[in-house]
């Protein structure tokens, strides 16, 4: 069989990072599962031992002789001035001489999003974003971490869900369904058991932020309480589109959503959607068309053609 081409595209996060293999035949492509690669966060050594798994594993996926056509990474921590030489170093001990591609994770995900380097991206899952490209300028709004930032994302939903239980037990607030709900699934019945399960050593964000699908089947019952988490929701992530599309002056977009609280969340989604259209009259936004490994995918491809983005 003849070698086949190939492209690397890799998403790296902040608790989890993702590569996929595109073949240029069509094949169906691979996704591949990886540690942290934010080097703001995650010791560098353990960033490089995380990136050379990855990268195994993709070398494990193509067949002996295929041919990597470029290599596009798109990664949390950007910033950081040891990322590209670090970058670059790492990834030419697997892949010696092939074109390499380093952008932020939020580049990645607009080009993902948009499968073109021009657009906005509103991201809100664990955290919350939004990023936007117009031209040779870019804005980037929120994304500063769940302990001052982060407004309308899962993390955000759930700590208001569990602050809205405990105001309601302590008859702060009128009764809601959400306290059924968090005590279905989590054994939560009192004040006590709520900031026990907060402060325990083993919760983190992650797990403050799997109570927010808690919302929905509140809001879709009528509950007032969850509504109004809802409607705040959406009004944090319209402030992040408002900064972008004001900065970058695009009233029309269009605007991706990307993230489990915009792909699985009706009440936000739909809350934000009325926010939109008052706001802007001729906007146009639509799910992501792709993830953020595909947006890093594209940077490959357009690098390896020698495109300038």
């Amino acid at each position: 069989m003849e070698p086949q081409r190939y492209y690397i595209g890799i998403d790296g996060g902040g608790t989890k990072s993702t590569l996929r293999v595109v073949f240029e035949n069509g094949k169906e492509p691979v996704s591949l599962r990886g540690g942290p690669l934010n080097m703001c966060s995650v010791p560098q050594a353990d960033v490089a031992r995380h990136l050379q798994h990855l990268f195994r594993q993709a070398l494990g996926a193509v067949r002996a002789g295929d041919v990597c056509g470029g290599i596009g990474i798109g990664t949390a921590g950007f910033t950081d001035p040891r990322v590209l030489p670090f970058f670059r170093a790492q990834t030419e001990r697997a892949f010696p001489a092939v074109p390499l591609a380093i952008e932020s994770d939020a580049v990645a995900a607009l080009y993902g999003a948009h499968q073109s380097r021009e657009g906005v991206v509103l991201v809100a899952g664990t955290g919350s974003s939004c990023f936007g490209k117009k031209g040779c300028l870019s804005h980037l709004a929120g994304g500063g971490g769940h302990l001052i930032d982060d407004e309308g994302s899962g993390y955000a939903i759930g700590r208001d869900i569990l602050s809205a239980v405990l105001r309601a037990l302590d008859g702060r607030i009128a009764p809601t369904l959400l306290a059924q709900s968090v005590k279905k699934k989590y054994g939560i019945a009192s004040r006590s058991d709520i900031i026990s399960f907060v402060y325990a050593p083993g919760t983190g964000k992650d797990t403050i932020a799997a109570c927010a699908p808690l919302l929905t089947d509140a809001c879709q019952a009528g509950d007032m309480v969850a509504l109004s988490i809802a409607e705040r929701a959406a009004g944090h992530l319209l402030d992040l589109v408002s900064a972008v599309v004001e900065s970058l002056q695009m009233p029309e977009g269009p605007i991706a959503f990307t993230g489990s609280i915009l792909t699985e969340e009706t009440c936000v989604r739909n809350f934000l959607r009325k926010k939109l259209d008052t706001r802007w009259t001729d906007m146009v936004y639509y799910r992501a068309k792709a993830d953020a490994a595909d947006g890093a995918v594209c940077m490959a491809r357009w690098t390896a053609a020698g495109e300038r983005r």
